[in-house]
């Protein structure tokens, strides 16, 4: 099986589905992030967006790294400026196809970040297409089995099918320091992403909270695109 979650910015992997996919990894899938951005806004001024960014996508490769996954790469959009359009969408399309992944990770639609919400969009449209073969991109059709949207707790976002990650949980919290650029941010930044203060205290709990649910130590939660009820996403 191939697993591929597209998120908008480097640490959203580690933060809403790392869980699940070292699980995957752990069993021998193959797990690849495909990242919109580089995160060149998430600094807190002191450094140039490019010098962010580098900072960032080491992050996300060390990151991975704990996380077992087979291949990080990045897709080149600009950070706080990820737009839903048709250009965009085809982009996605062959990003599908190119990977050729069996299930997709990706946003939930409804989302505070502008980024989030648009890669949401493009993903699940991007999706439909890709099996389409008089839509022609660089890469051959490609048709996954399916998406599953991961969200923050502050939308409107309620999971229904679990990953038990409780044998994972550890590890997502240190692919998690990888990102020690962020987690100071996400402090410093307040208000906004107030949720995220103190965010592996909060993820922890936040696992916790979805392990009672699920009926396990510690899980994950997402929304399929198609209705699901597996262990693993497969």
């Amino acid at each position: 099986m191939h697993l591929l979650a597209i998120v908008a910015h480097p640490d959203d992997a580690a933060i809403f589905c790392g869980g699940t996919l070292a699980k995957h990894a752990d069993r021998g899938d193959r797990v690849t992030v495909a990242h919109m951005t580089r995160g060149e806004y998430g600094g807190l001024g002191s450094q140039s967006e490019a010098a962010v960014a580098e900072t960032r996508e080491a992050e996300a490769r060390a990151a991975g790294e704990v996380l077992g996954v087979d291949d990080v790469t990045f897709l080149d959009f600009e950070d706080g400026r990820v737009t839903d359009s048709l250009a965009n969408r085809l982009l996605l399309v062959d990003v599908l196809r190119e990977h050729d992944p069996d299930l997709v990770l990706t946003h939930f639609r409804d989302d505070m970040h502008p980024d989030h919400r648009a890669t949401a969009g493009l993903v699940t449209d991007a999706y439909y297409m890709a099996s389409l073969p008089l839509c022609e991109t660089d890469h051959p059709p490609c048709d996954p089995d399916n998406v599953y949207h991961f969200g923050k707790p502050t939308s409107s976002f309620e999971p229904e099918t679990f990953v038990d990650v409780s044998d994972h949980l550890d590890r997502k919290l240190d692919a998690l320091e990888r990102h020690e650029s962020q987690v100071e941010f996400l402090v410093e930044h307040g208000g906004i992403d107030a949720e995220f203060d103190n965010l592996a205290e909060s993820l922890r709990a936040e696992g916790l909270v979805l392990g009672k649910q699920a009926g396990c130590t510690a899980a994950e939660g997402f929304v399929p695109l198609h209705e699901t009820a597996r262990d693993y996403l497969d």
